[in-house]
């Protein structure tokens, strides 16, 4: 039988590591944070007429056990748009439900986030860890001074070539300086629906982490 690959994570910043598979863990604090999920999507599309196969799903749920079972995080922070739509309400609620044992969940609103999730869920506007703030970016979030945003909700990508034809488009995470000199981490989206785009940063981008499917480096 075939080994995998090893997959090689990046520490972005002292204590913070970066996984390829689009999680950000802090060891010492004990937190994995993830955003966009968007768990059922193609449940929720195909009950608007989209042909999708029902693939995401279980991707999207072999991917967090896996992180879960190497990094032993003490809390799960879902940072925004767990699920994908109305459509897909029962079954991010039941799978939420199945990773309760394996780590404390911290649930956080996003703008996909329907009321069916919320009838179940107690989803939070914001959450803070010592020296940080999360929340899903889609709106603004007062916080004092000196703390980091850490966020989803824009889906950052970059796309690669070599010049000669070859494109490739893959997840990134996004550090940029905010208008009062504080800082916002913008996290990959981990859906593996969501291509994601270039995200142009308007007070000032400090670094910008790659994530390709075996390792992450800074571009």
């Amino acid at each position: 039988m075939k080994k995998p690959k090893p997959r090689v994570c990046a520490e972005i910043a002292p204590g913070l590591v970066l996984d390829p598979r689009r999680a950000l863990v802090h060891r010492a604090q004990g937190w994995m944070a993830v955003a966009d999920v968007h768990y059922g999507y193609e449940r929720n599309r195909r009950r608007q007429g989209a042909l999708l196969p029902d693939w995401g799903m279980a991707a999207c749920a072999e991917t967090l056990r896996a992180l879960l079972d190497e990094h032993q995080p003490r809390r799960l922070i879902l940072a925004g748009d767990i699920m994908d739509g109305a459509g897909s309400a029962e079954e991010t609620a039941d799978f939420l439900e199945q990773l309760r044992p394996l780590a404390e969940l911290v649930c956080l609103y996003g703008n996909h986030d329907r009321a069916g999730l919320r009838k179940r869920l107690n989803l939070a506007r914001a959450h803070r860890e010592d020296g940080f703030i999360f929340h899903h970016g889609h709106e603004s979030v007062e916080a004092e001074a000196g703390l980091i945003h850490i966020t989803g909700h824009e889906h950052p990508a970059v796309r690669l070539g070599d010049g000669a034809g070859l494109r490739l488009k893959l997840p990134a995470l996004v550090r940029e300086r905010l208008p009062d000199g504080g800082e916002r981490w913008i996290l990959p989206a981990f859906s593996p629906w969501a291509a994601g785009g270039e995200y142009h940063s308007s007070c000032g981008r400090i670094a910008t982490w790659v994530c390709a499917p075996g390792r992450v480096w800074r571009l």
